[in-house]
């Protein structure tokens, strides 16, 4: 028997999971100040985690711990590296909901908006560079794999999980539960684990103007999937 799915999201191309019952109204605080602060560091790509933080930090996602971390460099999926950076703060089942939530993401057809919106965001195609000792530049081009899990467990803990790391080629949608080879991932994956709670009574005093700044990005930015109708916008 498959375990349950957890409640799936898609912001900004990253994924956000919600373990257990929540009110739409958290639901949508979560998500919201996420999109804004996503947004947000998307000007600044080489520091776009530190960037998303602070944003999140002023919209009073106060912090309960952090942790950096280098995972070895091994033939990999996001799904394994996750549960690697996860192990310590989520249950095997957990981590087993986890799966069964990419492997409904990967069931969209490929011409679905989320993928479309998961795979413009997780990797990024760097400038070519010469192979040491050739004399043809541009001969090398790598790409950047950088992506955000965000879990809201059911104490309303915020676990967000930022994975970065470079490949000798461009990944499809399968890297979210399939691995690709050691040879093509080029350094150590580097991962944080940035563990939140949202303080509820005083996002109340910023909320509307969260949702003022979002405008209509809520309509094209923030996706809810549904296994039975899973491709719809979240509005609201």
């Amino acid at each position: 028997m498959k375990p349950t799915a957890p409640d799936i999201y898609v912001v900004d191309g990253n994924i956000t999971l919600f373990y257990g019952l929540h009110s739409d109204d958290f639901k949508k605080d979560i998500l919201h100040s996420s999109l804004l602060a996503q947004l947000t560091a998307n000007s600044t790509p080489d520091t776009w985690f530190a960037d998303y933080k602070k944003t999140l930090n002023n919209l009073f996602w106060a912090l309960k711990s952090f942790e950096n971390r280098t995972i070895k460099k091994e033939p990999s999926s996001f799904l394994s590296l996750a549960k690697i950076g996860l192990s310590s703060a989520l249950q095997e089942e957990q981590l087993q909901q986890l799966g069964h939530a990419f492997s409904i993401i990967k069931q969209l057809p490929d011409d679905s908006p989320i993928i479309k919106a998961v795979l413009n965001k997780i990797q990024r195609k760097n400038a070519p560079v010469a192979h040491p000792g050739s004399l043809i530049p541009g001969e090398k081009t790598t790409f950047t794999i950088s992506t955000l899990l965000t879990i809201v467990c059911e104490n309303k803990t915020t676990l967000s999980f930022h994975l970065s790391f470079k490949t000798s080629r461009a990944v499809d949608i399968t890297i979210l539960d399939q691995e690709i080879s050691q040879r093509a991932i080029l350094d150590d994956p580097e991962t944080v684990l940035w563990t939140t709670h949202l303080q509820e009574d005083k996002y109340e005093g910023v909320r509307n103007r969260v949702t003022g700044k979002l405008g209509s990005t809520v309509n094209t930015h923030l996706f809810h999937i549904d296994p039975a109708t899973p491709i719809h916008s979240m509005k609201g």
